[in-house]
């Protein structure tokens, strides 16, 4: 007890530092404990893209191409429905005529289209890709519809896609790597104080290893509340409680040298 309530003295006399111990120790260990439900929050913070192949179709502006947007929109399959600027409209026309060998400036280009971009869900089967295809065209007309070719979906090489993906991957291991440095920091910042009670402490009461004994008591109990606040969610994994508990000896092990006052 006489070492429990010195390590405490500490704490009161240095708040902030007190205060930083105790709240990384409680995320560190709860964060280990409940490794299942954090990587689940993580992955519900960002969403798996269910965005598969697409196509461009362009409508005549007679036709009410937003209501057609709408409905095409609700069709099973289709991940989602984009209506493009005439920016986009004019490129994708170029395109078209590109491939046909046939040069055209964009002066020329006065088009009385409206553009839409059909992006199918995820994995969709080649036939009813097809059957979404001939419900457009039978929804505004054949004569009033172009419709360009199924593409491979463009978010496979995007850059924020692949990073979206490591975060996904990686989220919880960065996430817990930088608690667990703020917890070593809070440590050592804590462990310079018990360094100066320890030495003076085993120099002018004769006792013996004083700052191990402090850590010993002090972070035990400090283990034995961050286990306690992991089980508000329910069962942690045993096995990772045990991990986080090694973590805390090799922590307390850290005050084992013998303390000595350095003149400079």
């Amino acid at each position: 007890m006489f070492y429990l309530v010195q390590f405490f003295k500490i704490l009161f006399k240095s708040p902030v530092r007190g205060f930083f111990l105790f709240l990384f120790s409680i995320i560190l260990v709860f964060s280990i404990g409940q490794k299942n439900y954090l990587e689940e929050q993580f992955s519900r913070m960002i969403p798996e893209n269910k965005a598969g192949d697409y196509f461009y179709a362009l409508i005549s502006t007679t036709e009410s191409y937003q209501n057609v947007a709408r409905q095409m929109g609700q069709l099973p399959g289709v991940y989602k429905v984009e209506i493009l600027s005439e920016t986009q409209i004019k490129e994708e026309v170029k395109s078209v005529l590109g491939s046909l060998q046939v040069d055209m400036t964009d002066s020329k280009l006065d088009l009385n289209y409206a553009g839409l971009k059909i992006v199918y869900g995820k994995e969709l089967k080649p036939r009813a890709k097809d059957l979404i295809r001939d419900y457009l065209t039978h929804l505004v007309g054949e004569g009033n519809i172009t419709l360009g070719a199924i593409k491979a979906n463009d978010q496979i090489g995007d850059k924020r896609a692949q990073f979206i993906s490591v975060i996904k991957t990686w989220g919880y291991s960065l996430y817990l790597f930088i608690i667990f440095i703020f917890w070593v920091v809070s440590l050592l910042s804590v462990r310079v104080k018990i360094a100066e009670a320890s030495y003076l402490l085993e120099n002018y009461q004769r006792k013996q290893k004083v700052g191990l004994k402090m850590a010993l008591n002090g972070l035990t109990l400090i283990f034995i509340l961050s286990v306690a606040f992991t089980f508000i969610l329910g069962m942690p994994q045993l096995i990772n409680l045990a991990v986080a508990l090694g973590i805390f000896v090799v922590g307390i092990s850290l005050h084992a040298k013998k303390y000595f006052w350095e003149n400079h």
